[in-house]
């Protein structure tokens, strides 16, 4: 049953993708001809949505229809929201729009949006115990490529389209191309493949062919390349001494893979290449670097989206009304999130009227944003039908090769002593080690391996814990077999420098000199390895959430093969490649 509406799903999103059926020509001339300058200027706005349910009289709700009437917008960028109130919300204002509307999200991860769910105290044992509460959650794209195996980047484009096609959004801002060449990379990190521009470029590709092929838009980001700078873009400009050779070998490999793959989208970063555009002006808003490079010599013709246009990397340096009428100008067809709708659009519609920007100019980009939504059928059908979600969204086969995935990608870098696997006598202490307090961390891997060891207790730390704490549980855990500390550090945007308060660097500085065996698990951020004492066992999941945590207690228990290999350079420590493999133990 599930897997004849799979099939009925797939070969429907094959027929609107354009692989077996004919862009409908017609219907994007006609809706063009029909539009006025206004209405053409606002496709090529994407501009948030809070897709919670509200009145129809909430402000949030009356903003969307605003964005809708007023300015015409051609899509809308989830902006949180939930799986079951995306569809009914987005199919609303499908049905008060007259040209049918693009919704993009960001996807990196999957189609995870909802509100988990955890059984707390009180209530019945015959309630599960967690519910993920929307799509299925997938583990980092750093984690993918520590398998080395382009089949999971792939299941993850094509569940995660699945998904969200279902839900109504049509375009993800995923995957992320970028080369993480960059230790101290605060934005990108995990986000990206790996440091490798051939495993990336392998991984993007079969991305893209996972998600276009079921009828999703994929996005390559950050155009030209953000895996090389240590400022966020979100809070300031990065400007990489960067030329021609060094981006055709690195930066650019996976974005010309996606492009062969025929991804439909890339998206534009907001850092400055003087030696491509000496103005220093934000690759966003470079003609050099958008249409000479990305058009002209990459052979780009699909649709080019900014990034945020509410980051620091743009707004201090342009006003709304400037940076999206020099976007445009630049090359690009979608300009997202700007700080001010109403200057944005009245700037470009001003340009157009001064003669700055031609019509002929709109014009190209909005027959890409018209094509764009013929491909996913948005010309014959806009709205979904909620029901049929419950056949797919979360579906149990999808969640199988989502912990496959999790699985594969353990990765065990350092094992001085016999600790792995754990015995079955073993007495453990968890810790997990958070920048803020975290109720949840550590949950689900307490869960999964109290049944496999003798007893495991959990203790949480961060960097508000006092030192009186840290002695406390230092003291607890010597009565202990083993000690499994979890480094939970990721990468968020707008977020700045990492930092440890004292107690906390002292606790974790400790690890190296405890009697006790310490198994340390990044759980995020692998590069902090490197900044903390080697263990006697060092592992490493690339991404916090309970999909690593169930990973990590079925690979410390022996009931699963730790088969991971580094995808990254970790400075004076370890080296891309590096990852020490263990079959399954015998229990």
């Amino acid at each position: 049953m599930v897997k004849s509406r799979f099939l009925v799903i797939w070969c429907s999103m094959l027929l609107c993708s354009g692989e077996l059926h004919a862009q409908p020509r017609h219907w994007v001339d006609s809706t063009l001809a029909s539009l006025t300058l206004g209405e053409r200027v606002g496709q090529l706005f994407v501009v948030e949505l809070s897709a919670v349910y509200t009145h129809v009289d909430d402000r949030a709700y009356q903003y969307a229809l605003e964005m809708v009437r007023r300015y015409h917008v051609g899509s809308f960028i989830l902006g949180g929201g939930n799986v079951l109130d995306i569809p009914v919300i987005t199919n609303k204002l499908q049905a008060l729009s007259k040209v049918p509307l693009l919704i993009n999200g960001d996807l990196e991860a999957g189609m995870t949006y909802g509100t988990p769910w955890r059984r707390s105290r009180g209530w019945t044992e015959r309630l599960p115990a967690f519910i993920p509460g929307g799509g299925t959650h997938f583990v980092s794209q750093m984690a993918i490529g520590a398998t080395r195996n382009p089949r999971y980047a792939y299941e993850l484009g094509r569940i995660t389209a699945l998904e969200a096609r279902a839900a109504g959004i049509h375009w993800s801002n995923s995957p992320v191309a970028d080369v993480n060449t960059n230790a101290d990379n605060p934005v990108i990190n995990t986000r990206s493949y790996g440091e490798d521009p051939a495993l990336v470029a392998e991984m993007v590709s079969a991305y893209v062919r996972g998600a276009q092929g079921a009828g999703m838009i994929a996005t390559l980001k950050h155009f030209p390349g953000h895996g090389d700078t240590r400022e966020d873009s979100h809070m300031q400009l990065p400007v990489l001494p960067f030329d021609r050779k060094r981006l055709d070998s690195v930066e650019f490999v996976p974005f010309r893979a996606g492009i062969a793959a025929g991804s439909k989208a890339i998206m534009t970063s907001h850092l400055a290449l003087p030696l491509i555009d000496p103005t220093d002006r934000p690759a966003t808003l470079s003609r050099p670097i958008l249409t000479g490079i990305l058009r002209s010599q990459l052979g780009f013709d699909g649709i080019i989206v900014t990034d945020g246009m509410r980051m620091q990397g743009i707004t201090d340096h342009f006003g709304s009304a400037e940076a999206a009428v020099a976007a445009v100008e630049a090359g690009a067809d979608a300009v997202l999130g700007i700080e001010d709708i109403d200057k944005g659009y009245n700037g470009v519609l001003q340009a157009v009227r001064s003669g700055r920007l031609s019509e002929e100019r709109i014009n190209t980009s909005v027959r890409r944003i018209l094509s764009a939504k013929a491909w996913v059928g948005l010309d014959r059908q806009r709205t979904v039908d909620v029901d049929s979600m419950f056949t797919i969204v979360g579906a149990p086969a999808f969640q199988h090769i989502s912990e496959e995935i999790s699985d594969a990608s353990v990765t065990l870098l350092h094992a001085s002593r016999p600790t792995l696997p754990l015995s079955r006598s073993a007495r453990l202490q968890l810790v997990t080690v958070t920048e803020e307090p975290a109720a949840v961390m550590g949950t689900d891997l307490l869960d999964e391996i109290r049944p496999f060891v003798a007893s495991a207790t959990l203790a949480r730390v961060s960097n508000e814990t006092g030192s009186e704490r840290f002695a406390e549980i230092a003291s607890a855990a010597q009565q202990n077999d083993v000690i499994v500390v979890g480094i939970y550090l990721s990468v968020v945007a707008w977020k700045g420098e990492r930092r440890f308060a004292k107690p906390l660097d002292e606790f974790l500085r400790s690890l190296g000199s405890s009697p006790v065996p310490v198994v340390l698990v990044a759980f995020g951020d692998p590069y902090v390895l490197g900044k903390l004492p080697e263990t006697s066992v060092v592992m490493t999941t690339y991404n916090g959430t309970f999909l690593a945590e169930r990973s990590i207690a079925r690979a410390l228990t022996g009931r699963i093969p730790i088969r991971g290999t580094l995808p990254v350079t970790i400075p004076g420590r370890y080296k891309q490649g590096e990852g020490i493999h263990l079959e399954p133990a015998v229990r």
